[in-house]
């Protein structure tokens, strides 16, 4: 039998290499329902990262302190520690795609809510905090479901590709939303650039109500929602104590590293002496360095391991904040200062989301399919607890110790948090818990009949499942 010619046998060396990572990266573009998830996020979220560079703006404006700063970030990311773990349990029990788009619709209006109080002259530093919270409320309760709604779309397959294109998509829009904003600001005000938020909310809720997904079979909640069954995610992660570490980590970075982001006003006008115009241009330089970290994320192969390179990600953020910090004190030109602190900033944005995508993909690869809701709940109050935490007292520190001393601290934290988990191996693979506690069955329907054999043996599968989907993709 003759073998069929390989098409590529003439293809240049370097022209195949490059065109294999360019499909490995952007592999899961190829589905319909993710290219329409995507680009109806892509509007969505350019308005979000819009009205929050107006807002920050604004209030530093208003007030010149960089207390303020952090009280805004605590009002607009704490409010999912007290309805993470409800919404996680919620996302378990309902159709994905209604929770989205009742979400969204509801960001809407609070959005346009924000513009017409800033038009009308009525918004004060507590009403935006207020309206601030209430979408963060949103957002906790959509982001379980969208997680689930994510997993159900493209498959554990393609998900370490597909999160890091999310995720490069989110931080992209870091770059399109406050390039927005600083014209935004001088052409239509405050009020303007929160009016075409809201009006961002009807591409994503266009796309997510035209995705038609068969939801995968599950076992029936219990009738009654029970503290038990909330809480389930919480003791699943107390017997696995990998996706423990993990979560511990996201939590120590989000407090110690973050707060950086809403210091950036501050950094522009007191570290660096720039106007909105230099605010615009470090924020999306922030941006286009978390965008090229997604990217990199994506192109890696399907197995590699990705608790390597969480802690390379903490490195590289704590190297760039480092040199952030750093810059202020050159005896240089201002044009040179402010080059070289958005050169530290790309790092950072870089860095940080490297870890982020990272820690997210063993969260997702390694979660059970019964818990996928609860879980990712818990990952919800991890990250917005630790960044408003992080916001909170880098504002403080700030105004006592000075700004710039302040991200050379944390930047050392960082660094040395990074080599110890590389040292140590904390994220590491490691061997699964052999079975679920019986407190993990309540929602089961087997658990009210008292077969618990067969429960356990669905367990066990449920592990070896994600043992070998472990294997393959680290």
């Amino acid at each position: 039998m003759i073998p069929e010619p390989d098409e590529s046998a003439g293809t240049p060396p370097l022209p195949r290499m490059i065109s294999s990572i360019v499909g490995r990266t952007f592999s899961s573009l190829e589905h319909p329902g993710f290219r329409r998830f995507i680009i109806g996020q892509a509007i969505s979220l350019s308005g979000t990262w819009l009205q929050l560079a107006a807002v920050r703006w604004l209030v530093y404006d208003m007030s010149r302190r960089e207390s303020d700063l952090g009280v805004l970030d605590v009002a607009s990311l704490l409010p999912g520690l007290v309805v993470g773990l409800l919404a996680g349990a919620i996302a378990d029990r309902v159709t994905p795609r209604k929770m989205i788009i009742l979400m969204e619709c509801t960001q809407m209006g609070l959005a346009l809510s924000l513009g017409l109080l800033v038009q009308m002259g009525w918004a004060g530093f507590w009403q935006m905090a207020a309206i601030l919270a209430l979408a963060r409320i949103c957002v906790t309760f959509e982001l379980p479901s969208r997680q689930v709604f994510f997993y159900e779309l493209v498959g554990p397959e393609i998900l370490p590709n597909a999160i890091a294109l999310n995720s490069g998509l989110f931080n992209a829009t870091r770059v399109i939303g406050p390039a927005l904003a600083g014209v935004c600001l001088a052409r239509l005000g405050a009020a303007g650039c929160f009016f075409l938020n809201g009006v961002s909310f009807l591409a994503a809720i266009y796309a997510v109500a035209s995705i038609q997904l068969e939801r995968p079979k599950r076992a029936e909640p219990h009738a009654s929602f029970t503290a038990r069954e909330v809480l389930a995610g919480l003791r699943y992660l107390n017997e696995d104590r990998r996706l423990r570490a993990v979560f511990l980590l996201v939590s120590f970075f989000g407090i110690v590293g973050m707060g950086y982001d809403a210091m950036i006003p501050a950094y522009t006008r007191v570290a660096i002496g720039s106007d909105v115009s230099g605010y615009s241009i470090l924020l999306a330089c922030s941006g286009v360095g978390a965008t090229l970290g997604a990217i990199f994320v994506a192109s890696l192969p399907r197995q590699r391991r990705r608790d390597h390179w969480a802690p390379i990600g903490m490195l590289i953020f704590a190297f760039s904040l480092r040199g952030a910090a750093f810059i202020p004190g050159w005896d240089s030109s201002l044009a040179l200062q402010f080059w070289a602190a958005a050169a530290c900033l790309l790092g950072a944005g870089f860095g940080a989301v490297v870890f982020y995508a990272s820690c997210q993909t063993i969260v997702q690869l390694n979660s059970p399919e019964h818990l996928r809701g609860r879980i990712m709940g818990i990952w919800m109050i991890a990250f917005s607890g630790s960044v408003s935490l992080g916001s909170l007292w880098t504002g403080k520190a700030a105004e006592v110790f000075g700004l710039v001393p302040v991200l050379a601290a944390t930047a050392m934290l960082c660094g040395a948090a990074g080599v110890l988990v590389m040292v140590t191996g904390a994220l590491a693979p490691r061997e699964k818990p052999a079975g679920l506690p019986e407190a993990f069955l309540d929602s089961s329907p087997a658990r009210q009949r008292g077969d618990h054999l067969e429960i356990r043996q669905e367990h066990r599968q449920d592990n070896q499942q994600h043992d070998r989907a472990d294997d393959q993709h680290q």
